[in-house]
């Protein structure tokens, strides 16, 4: 029976839904007061002090470097988990919202990973679709010259990426965002690798800058960079919508699957049409 570990990154005490593969990780706690029966990310081999710019990417580095003996690991927010009891993932939403006390009410369930796990290779959100490229929805969104300095240091550090990095952000619109997933602890190994190398040039050359939302750069990249990743090594994804928990949300938050559907087949219409 494998070993399966799924953290979940918070940066705040919060209730969380138990299970028995869940892992509590503090955020950034090497820049805040311990949570008790968290486990913090500034142990052992850790980069907890960037969280600022980093974001949950402290926790899958503290779990990259101090986890072990694990086979199947994952990675939740404590507001964004992996609905597996939606109907028709592949229609859906990428994310539909409940009140947070009536999350916590139903018992989180989990499939049999191990099975699923052995017809695919990684879970991920449910892919989003643009109306431009990921590279232009990038530029739109942040900093267009960061994006290329990213580029550019892909070709110095690890050329044979380029092909699948220009195939899914430069000719392609739809983009898994979220920094989650649920995989093998061999291509965990192998996309932590390659991301922190790719990463921490980054940080080098492209030092964060004092605003709240672009400060969180290497957060942000990351989203984009799990899919060359998996173009990369051809992986087979299983598509899973998230359930995000909020204590007040306004339920014309929440669309249906035609609506979603729609909305889909318009951005790549839209996109098809102005390439």
């Amino acid at each position: 029976m494998s070993n399966i570990m799924i953290f979940i990154c918070a940066h705040k005490e919060v209730q969380l839904p138990q299970h028995p593969y869940f892992l509590p990780v503090q955020a950034g706690a090497a820049l805040h007061e311990p949570i008790t029966g968290f486990q913090p990310d500034n142990e052992g081999d850790n980069i907890s002090d960037k969280n600022p710019h980093f974001c949950e990417l402290t926790c899958h580095y503290w779990a990259w470097k101090n986890l072990k003996d694990v086979d199947i690991v994952g990675l939740n927010h404590y507001r964004r988990y992996f609905d597996f009891a939606r109907k028709w993932p592949q229609f859906s939403p990428d994310k539909h919202f409940i009140q947070t006390e009536d999350f916590l009410k139903r018992p989180y369930q989990f499939p049999d990973l191990e099975k699923l796990l052995s017809k695919y290779d990684i879970i991920l959100p449910v892919a989003r679709h643009w109306r431009v490229s990921n590279t232009q929805q990038y530029a739109d969104y942040h900093i267009a010259k960061d994006w290329e300095m990213l580029r550019q240091i892909i070709k110095e550090r690890s050329p044979q990426y380029v092909p699948a990095f220009e195939r899914t952000m430069d000719h392609c619109n739809k983009s898994v965002g979220y920094n989650m997933f649920i995989t093998h602890w061999k291509h965990f190994d192998a996309y932590s690798e390659w991301l922190f190398d790719i990463l921490f040039e980054v940080e080098k050359r492209v030092p964060p800058i004092d605003d709240p939302i672009q400060s969180r750069i290497y957060g942000y990249m990351s989203e984009r960079l799990i899919n060359v990743f998996c173009e990369y090594y051809h992986l087979k994804i299983k598509h899973i919508p998230l359930i995000m928990s909020l204590d007040e949300y306004d339920n014309d938050q929440n669309i249906s699957d035609i609506r979603a559907t729609f909305r889909r087949i318009k951005n790549d219409y839209i996109y098809k049409i102005h390439r």
